[in-house]
């Protein structure tokens, strides 16, 4: 995928969002075969094995569904641009990671790159912003997504990407509070809101 293709890609996905705001976090097999039937445009595989992952994509496409795949998380694959060449031949449409040395490489592969801005304290949000100025993501993140409420003041005005909102949102309400926030989705394994509201 060239770089056209990637920003119309990453357009495809925020779309998606925009008809549903919603992305199903999936950790094993079982939640997998649930997913593929929800209304969730995509599907963020969080857990699997680097050598099991091309079927698995295959099966979220034949849903059509988007695949988006966390880097970090497959196991036998670096966070490296050889382990982002890996997941494009394995057909990911989109790939989140933590490093900014592997969001690049995941630009360069002309994949949508997706970045993970962890907020644990102001330290690290403020590194994590510095992080994602310099990877320049299609996407951003933000973990735990239950939180925004609260950050928003020093995250939203320093993005100029559309940014998704992941961990510990539990129920429609939470959902809703960080929707209304600014993200354009959540991503979240909860599946009662994978087709709720």
């Amino acid at each position: 995928m060239n770089l056209p293709s990637a920003l119309t890609a990453a357009a495809d996905l925020v779309g998606r969002f925009r008809e549903f705001p919603c992305g199903a976090a999936v950790k094993s097999p079982e939640q997998l075969d649930a997913a593929l039937g929800c209304r969730c445009g995509a599907i963020f595989i969080l857990r699997a094995n680097g050598l099991e992952l091309a079927p698995v994509v295959r099966r979220i496409h034949q849903a059509g569904k988007l695949a988006v795949v966390h880097l970090d998380l497959v196991d036998g694959v670096a966070a490296d641009h050889s382990g982002v060449r890996w997941l494009a031949r394995c057909g990911a449409d989109a790939i989140i990671s933590s490093h900014g040395q592997a969001v690049r490489a995941v630009r360069a592969e002309g994949l949508i790159a997706i970045q993970r801005l962890l907020c644990v304290n102001r330290i690290s949000v403020e590194l994590g912003l510095a992080a994602v100025a310099r990877a320049q993501p299609d996407i951003v993140e933000l973990l735990p997504g239950i939180i925004l409420p609260s950050v928003a003041d020093l995250v939203l005005p320093r993005l100029s990407v559309p940014l998704l909102a992941g961990g510990f949102i539990r129920d429609a309400a939470a959902a809703r509070r960080v929707l209304d926030t600014g993200a354009i989705a959540v991503t979240t394994s909860e599946r009662a809101l994978w087709d709720a509201w």
